[in-house]
């Protein structure tokens, strides 16, 4: 993409502090549009607009706690009183902090992850949609992820929060297309981000997983924010209610790909 595809865009990235957030940020930044940073932390909010107005872009960063609907509406009604539009938004908040199996899962583990990764998200698509209704036109991102789509042991929650996000994806998008509003979706792989440190730090299980991913590597930020920005920009003005997987392979290979292990000890799965 050009300068033009997102210029003079208002786009505002709810969770845009770290990882695929923030390189959404510089990728829309680098598209011309003014960028609008949105997260739990002001100073690191503000330090990621620093980066994308270094970039040459306008931005600006304002706290947001996504568990709270009435924030969510009045960081979109602020935008659009500062700005007159809100044409973007990139709905990348999201929490993956236990790692157990389903049947030991607790209530309170349950609604940690939905509140944010569902019901906030939600609450937040819902503002930012409603004005962009009233206005006739608007693109919507969300930040899935790869195992709603093939489901990975001890997800829970997770798994089925960002199932129902697709859902919701594509629900909105049938709702919402004929008012000139597009709703799609990115379903991330495995990301060098904060949520996969621990992963990437143990030798064992950093191979095991790069043995499911027939590209052999866990994809950059870069490369989430690069499809977030098209999504998002009018070079995919007749795409919506899509899910774009972005996971160096892994899905397609889930069931047929032979691991890396295998291919090296010569077993017959080759």
């Amino acid at each position: 993409m050009t300068m033009a595809a997102c210029s003079g865009k208002i786009a505002l990235v709810v969770g845009g502090t770290r990882g695929i957030g923030r390189a959404s940020v510089l990728a829309l930044a680098n598209e011309g549009a003014v960028v609008i940073v949105a997260g739990r932390s002001i100073d690191a909010a503000q330090q990621v607009a620093a980066e994308a107005t270094a970039l040459g872009a306008k931005a600006e960063g304002l706290a947001l706690d996504i568990l709270d609907p009435a924030q969510s509406k009045a960081a979109v009604d602020g935008v659009v009183g500062r700005y007159g539009a809100l044409d973007i938004l990139v709905a990348n908040a999201g929490i993956s902090p236990y790692w157990t199996r389903a049947e030991k899962v607790t209530p309170d583990m349950w609604d940690t992850v939905m509140d944010v990764n569902l019901r906030g998200l939600f609450f937040a698509v819902q503002a930012g949609g409603t004005h962009m209704l009233q206005n006739g036109r608007g693109s919507i991102v969300s930040v899935s992820s790869v195992t709603a789509a093939v489901g990975v042991t001890r997800g829970m929650p997770y798994v089925a929060s960002k199932g129902g996000m697709d859902a919701m994806t594509r629900s909105l998008a049938i709702e919402w297309a004929d008012r000139g509003v597009r709703v799609n979706g990115v379903a991330p792989g495995y990301i060098t981000t904060d949520m996969t440190h621990g992963m990437r730090e143990n030798d064992v299980l950093k191979q095991s997983l790069l043995d499911t991913v027939p590209m052999a590597r866990f994809a950059h930020p870069e490369e989430v924010g690069a499809v977030i920005a098209f999504l998002a920009s009018d070079a995919a003005s007749y795409i919506t209610g899509q899910t774009i997987i972005v996971d160096g392979g892994f899905a397609a290979g889930r069931n047929s790909f032979p691991s890396r292990s295998a291919q090296r000890s010569g077993s017959p799965n080759e």
